[in-house]
């Protein structure tokens, strides 16, 4: 924020995705194609639902520890050929991802709210 405004940089967009958000536009919407086959994106994209779920199960709540691995999965959700662009879980994973990019990296979310983002991901694994 303080750089785009000492460069008198106007860029709406840009600073929702990097300052709100947190994250590059590629991340929320997908970036470059993707060679692979399919069947590689959907088994990574499983890896990075798996992961995160467990490392939720096994009690991590600071935002430096949770944050990476949302962010996996968004990105790993935007690569899966012929996901709907309004896919809710998709969704969900931003708006997490926003109020974790507003909290410290020491902060921890609280039991509650660790239990609706476990929620929220395995609704969108499933």
């Amino acid at each position: 924020e303080a750089f785009m405004k000492e460069f008198q940089i106007d860029c709406p967009r840009a600073y929702e995705r990097l300052v709100v958000a947190g994250v590059p536009a590629t991340v929320l919407h997908g970036g470059g194609k993707d060679d692979r086959g399919n069947t590689v994106i959907v088994a990574e994209t499983v890896q990075a639902f798996i992961t995160a779920m467990d490392a939720l199960r096994l009690g991590q709540r600071a935002v430096d520890e949770i944050q990476p691995l949302v962010k996996d999965v968004a990105s790993s959700l935007v690569r899966v050929p012929n996901m709907p662009a309004d896919f809710e879980g998709m969704q969900k994973m931003r708006l997490w991802l926003q109020k974790l990019h507003e909290m410290r990296a020491h902060d921890e979310i609280e039991d509650q709210e660790s239990r609706q983002l476990l929620f929220d991901m395995e609704s969108s694994y499933n």
